[in-house]
């Protein structure tokens, strides 16, 4: 049985935004929040220029020293397991082309070539400058789940489709 991803989820509308407005939240703190016991990141895409940008907690769950330049996307897709891979460039372009979002679980090579679960969000903007762009989340799953990630997926230990599991467009 092919090794194949977890979990792809595409999406055509976002679901209705939660009002914050009256937290007085700044955007800082509520990434502090989000990221305070779990590495959690923010990223974007920006499609007039093509370039990829990370948030530091990005780095670290990829293995990657951190940089405040732009990412090398082709060096990311090699951290991937390779079937994987190519659905993460796929859910982009279909992301950019339907100007749509995505979900994502899927398995990332750690430096020991053991693979770990994590989990992304991504949609398509224009942002308030009028450049178009998919931003999004990353995170890794806990450890409990992970250690799960490093067995075979022939033996399907989550008795789920071995393959795309959920497509709603």
């Amino acid at each position: 049985m092919p090794k194949t991803p977890l979990a792809v989820q595409e999406f055509g509308r976002a679901r209705t935004a939660q009002d914050i407005s009256g937290f007085d939240l700044s955007t800082d703190e509520l990434l502090g929040l989000l990221s305070q016991f779990d590495l959690y990141g923010i990223w974007l895409l920006d499609l007039e220029s093509g370039q990829l940008a990370w948030s530091r907690d990005i780095f670290e769950i990829h293995g990657m020293a951190y940089t405040s330049g732009h990412v090398d996307q082709q060096a990311v897709l090699r951290c991937y397991h390779p079937d994987d891979a190519k659905i993460v460039g796929q859910l982009i372009d279909e992301t950019i082309a339907n100007k749509s979002g995505f979900r994502f679980q899927l398995r990332l090579r750690n430096r020991d070539g053991k693979y770990r679960l994590v989990k992304s969000v991504g949609r398509y903007r224009v942002a308030p400058n009028g450049r178009e762009q998919v931003i999004g989340t990353f995170t890794e799953y806990p450890p409990q789940v992970r250690s799960v990630a490093s067995t075979s997926f022939s033996e399907n230990p989550f008795g789920i489709e071995p393959d795309v599991l959920a497509r709603a467009g």
